[in-house]
């Protein structure tokens, strides 16, 4: 199959990219900088893997295209399959750029299926982005375009820790060696062979609140905490007494709630070991500032943080160390990142109670604002 993966970041290249390329498929990154497109293009790269098995596979025979650009454009034409991989944040203007690409398909009378997956962090992310596309496309085209392109969401569970230079010069990621990718099935047009480490679920809604709600709840708090206490790297905070007993609260808090909810375990809950072996990685050398960075979108309404405190505490589960996560979140300072910038100016002219209310939309009256407030000056007295 002919694939394209916009985002030649950590998670396209690293996760998605090095999957897709070892299952023999015909694959095209879209970038926006000329240099990474004409490094792709001549050089590849290479992953290496830390953790129970270490290897380090080469990716040659990749291509690479600038986006925006006519030659994207071409590539959208004939393509089976796109991945999108480029943060929440982005979104808006990817998808106008797809919308441009699906729509010279379209008009040039090619009807093969296209399956656009929306590999991010994001509940309801496959709607997300079809509803972002057809804002761009001329209304004459809606009905064509919902007989020949499905919109689904797509996530990877490997952790991803950097994007370096191997002794050549070589770009190489580094990644842990634990990961899949899941996707929704229920909407897909074109064919699919499911090979590892992909696999298709027809739950994937709650999967994906489950994968926030566990895998990056815990990663954020184990951020969050570390930050608090001066660590540099993922795996000294996940070394420390009193931020593993937090991190592990916190997972088996949120774990509880949605056990509640969906009533059984799905694919994360059950994993939580392995979790938890992940963050402790020290081969990975992940870093506090990239797994807390962008604070004010982890500290939305249903994302890692706030949505599993809610969750939890509806289904009358004490969130103690969700708690104590959200709390040290307020706290993340990270120098060079400019949420946590806007998050610390907010909070030094407003205080702890507005800001929840401004970014979690958690009312001043809100029992949990008021947990996660005290929590906050608590922690800072």
């Amino acid at each position: 199959m002919r694939i394209i993966i916009i985002g030649a970041g950590r998670v396209g290249l690293g996760a998605l990219g090095v999957a897709l390329a070892m299952q023999g498929h015909e694959l095209v990154f879209a970038a926006r900088r000329d240099d990474q497109v004409a490094e792709l293009n001549h050089y590849g790269y290479a992953v290496a893997t830390k953790g129970s098995v270490e290897a380090t596979v080469d990716v040659r025979g990749v291509r690479a295209v600038k986006i925006p650009g006519e030659e994207f454009i071409r590539e959208v034409a004939i393509a089976n399959q796109i991945y999108t991989s480029v943060r929440p944040d982005n979104l808006p203007e990817i998808a106008s750029l797809i919308a441009e690409a699906i729509l010279h398909r379209i008009r040039s009378g090619i009807t093969q299926p296209l399956d656009v997956f929306c590999c991010e962090n994001l509940k309801n992310a496959g709607s997300q982005l079809e509803r972002l596309i057809f804002a761009g496309l001329p209304f004459q085209y809606a009905q064509q375009v919902q007989d020949h392109v499905s919109f689904n969401a797509a996530i990877s569970d490997r952790i991803v820790s950097s994007q370096n230079r191997d002794e050549s010069g070589r770009l190489l990621i580094t990644a842990d060696a634990m990961g899949d990718v899941l996707f929704d099935t229920l909407q897909i047009k074109g064919d699919f062979e499911t090979l590892p480490p992909f696999k298709g679920l027809d739950n994937f809604p709650a999967c994906i609140e489950e994968k926030l709600y566990i895998l990056n709840c815990g990663h954020a708090v184990c951020a969050y905490l570390g930050f608090q206490k001066g660590y540099t790297y993922i795996h000294e905070a996940m070394a420390d007494e009193g931020i593993n007993h937090a991190v592990v609260g916190a997972m088996l808090e949120a774990q509880r709630a949605l056990h509640q909810k969906h009533g059984k375990t799905l694919h994360y809950g059950s994993l939580i070991g392995d979790i938890l072996e992940s963050f402790s990685n020290a081969a990975l050398m992940d870093t506090v500032a990239r797994v807390g960075r962008d604070p004010l979108r982890k500290l939305q309404s249903d994302d890692r943080l706030i949505g599993p405190a809610k969750l939890a505490y509806r289904y009358g589960i004490e969130p103690t160390h969700l708690i104590q996560g959200c709390a040290a979140a307020l706290s993340f300072a990270q120098t060079g990142d400019p949420q946590a910038a806007e998050l610390q100016k907010l909070i030094k002219e407003r205080g702890a109670v507005y800001a929840l209310d401004f970014v979690s939309q958690l009312r001043p009256w809100n029992p949990l604002s008021k947990l996660i407030s005290q929590a906050y000056q608590q922690a800072g007295s």
